[in-house]
């Protein structure tokens, strides 16, 4: 995939991994019968950093590569490619570990080994308190119209095959004006983000003019996560925190919320959002 190209379209056949069909009871008005019925698969992977056990978390079982390197990236651990000597994932026993060049161990603060859930409890990171995240403000002047973000909305969801088949899912994805450039689903949304975020680091996709597209509620550790990555733009199909919006705001962020249809709320930076005739804002009397 090129710097900037656009992803192919999902096939089923990459849900093999990530879905399982069981025997269920399905109840409704005209009464009981059995029936298969997809649902979502849930497996743990445990991140070694320099041989030092980092992290359990609770994921879908695929691209653990890409959810290691994004999780220590978005997590302050590594800057980049440049940080990483060797990876290896061990996808049958759930294990990633990743050589920096180095080598250095990570800080006695963080070493209480984590157990991280598909839930909220993702929120207590290692990243510290995020009034330190100051320095990475957000730049870019780019600007996109609502209507072309109602557009790559649409693509988004279009790509959310797991999500639509077994509704046990969040996706994320990067996109630019033109489409989307890296995409995933996962049970947890900040797993989902941390999978797009490891493949830009380790196919040197450069994120600093890209959208982050989301399903999930924008907390404010999600927020963090793409000012690492000095994302200017943030588009949720769901709703923010107010500690998120407050960050948005002072990191230069555009954060988006309830980007349904043409309809979307603008909570911080909107000059990165122009207007288009049906979404222009009235003008006063």
């Amino acid at each position: 995939m090129s710097e900037y190209g656009v992803l192919p379209a999902t096939g089923c056949e990459e849900m093999k991994d990530e879905t399982r069909r069981l025997e269920i009871l399905r109840i409704s008005d005209t009464g009981a019968v059995k029936e298969r019925d997809l649902v979502v698969r849930e497996a743990p992977v445990t991140i070694f950093l320099n041989d030092v056990d980092l992290v359990t978390l609770l994921c879908s079982p695929k691209d653990f590569e890409y959810l290691a390197v994004g999780f220590l990236f978005a997590e302050g651990l590594i800057t980049g490619k440049k940080d990483i000597k060797r990876i290896f994932a061990d996808n049958k026993d759930g294990v990633v570990w990743v050589e920096t060049v180095d080598g250095k161990k990570p800080r006695d603060n963080i070493l209480a080994r984590r157990f991280i859930t598909t839930g909220c409890g993702k929120g207590l990171s290692f990243m510290g308190s995020p009034k330190h995240m100051k320095d990475l403000k957000a730049t870019s002047d780019s600007k996109i119209q609502a209507g072309r973000v109602a557009l790559l909305m649409k693509e988004f969801q279009e790509r959310s095959l797991i999500y639509r088949k077994t509704g046990g899912v969040h996706s994320a994805g990067l996109a630019n004006a033109r489409g989307i450039v890296a995409f995933n689903e996962d049970l947890g949304r900040h797993n989902a983000i941390d999978k797009i975020l490891g493949e830009c680091v380790l196919k040197g996709i450069k994120t600093d003019n890209l959208i982050l597209m989301t399903s999930g509620r924008v907390s404010s550790d999600l927020l963090v996560k793409a000012a690492r990555a000095r994302i200017p733009v943030i588009v949720s199909r769901s709703a923010p925190t107010d500690l998120s919006v407050r960050l948005a705001r002072d990191l230069g962020i555009t954060l988006v919320g309830f980007a349904r249809g043409s309809r979307m709320n603008v909570y911080s930076n909107e000059r990165r959002i122009a207007a288009g005739p049906t979404t222009r804002r009235k003008a006063r009397r």
